[in-house]
């Protein structure tokens, strides 16, 4: 019967030339029920209308929302469908909490705008109980700044974020590795998102990253990223993976070192 009605008031609507206004009132309706997962869906729709003034008001709004995943998920969809509007309020959610955080830096960086850089690092850093001694005046206390790690468990395989294992080539033979360490997928894609422009910064943190990070997620993340950044010296960084028992960590230190070899490596930023 419910249906039934919904139908009648939409052909009414419709009838009456007014299919926007009623659309918008199902969006609306969606974005203030109480269930979150339902408010997650209507952002996600909203998100695809592209950058109205409403909308962007309406995704700050979702932004500020009091549960986690909605304002994750808004995160996430303003960087999928680029509405830069939303940008000042993605820089805000900088300091919120860390999946939060993670999913604002990455919006930003899609965005082209690298305030969220020390975000992406932080998480890259922040499941080590030792920073790196050769940069620890550059990196600030990750644990502290991300507040809860734990937190970031899902990061980058959960709805919000998108999918990680795909892009990254290495198939669900790493889910394993995923779930043994639940910031190793945060980890992996802040690395894979900061080796995007091959940033003398982020080359210092891979070669950090080989001896202090020991999640073959991370490790295989990690080759790859030095196999499209590093140079001729990260070949015998990179050799004593040759021998490691996960294949997926080998195979891509393998494939990372014949690129290098080959002189296939993109070249770092201000050399």
């Amino acid at each position: 019967m419910k249906r039934i009605l919904a139908g009648m008031v939409l052909t009414a609507a419709m009838g009456f030339g007014q299919p926007n206004v009623t659309a918008w009132d199902v969006l609306k309706k969606g974005l203030a029920e109480t269930n979150p997962d339902k408010r997650k869906q209507a952002v996600l729709a909203l998100s695809t209308i592209g950058p109205a003034p409403e909308v962007i008001d309406l995704l700050n709004e979702s932004l500020r929302d009091k549960e986690i995943i909605v304002r994750q998920t808004a995160a996430a969809a303003i960087g999928e469908n680029k509405i830069r509007g939303c940008m000042p309020n993605l820089r805000a959610a900088l300091d919120d909490v860390g999946e939060v955080a993670f999913t604002a830096a990455k919006a930003l960086w899609d965005l082209g705008d690298r305030n969220g850089t020390q975000v992406l690092e932080d998480t890259y850093t922040g499941q080590s109980k030792k920073e790196p001694g050769m940069i620890e005046s550059a990196v600030r206390d990750a644990k502290s700044k991300m507040r809860d790690p734990k937190k970031l468990a899902m990061i980058g395989v959960n709805e919000a974020s998108g999918a990680l294992l795909g892009p990254f080539s290495m198939g669900i033979t790493m889910a394993q590795e995923a779930l043994k360490d639940g910031g190793a997928p945060g980890r992996a894609l802040a690395i894979t998102t900061l080796a995007q422009e091959c940033s003398p910064r982020a080359v210092e943190l891979m070669y950090w990253s080989l001896g202090a990070d020991h999640n073959a997620l991370v490790q295989a993340a990690t080759a790859k990223a030095i196999g499209k950044c590093g140079d001729q010296d990260a070949v015998e960084k990179l050799m004593p993976l040759l021998v490691e028992n996960n294949v997926a960590v080998r195979y891509m230190a393998a494939g990372a070192v014949v690129r290098l070899s080959i002189g296939k490596a993109v070249p770092q930023s201000g050399k």
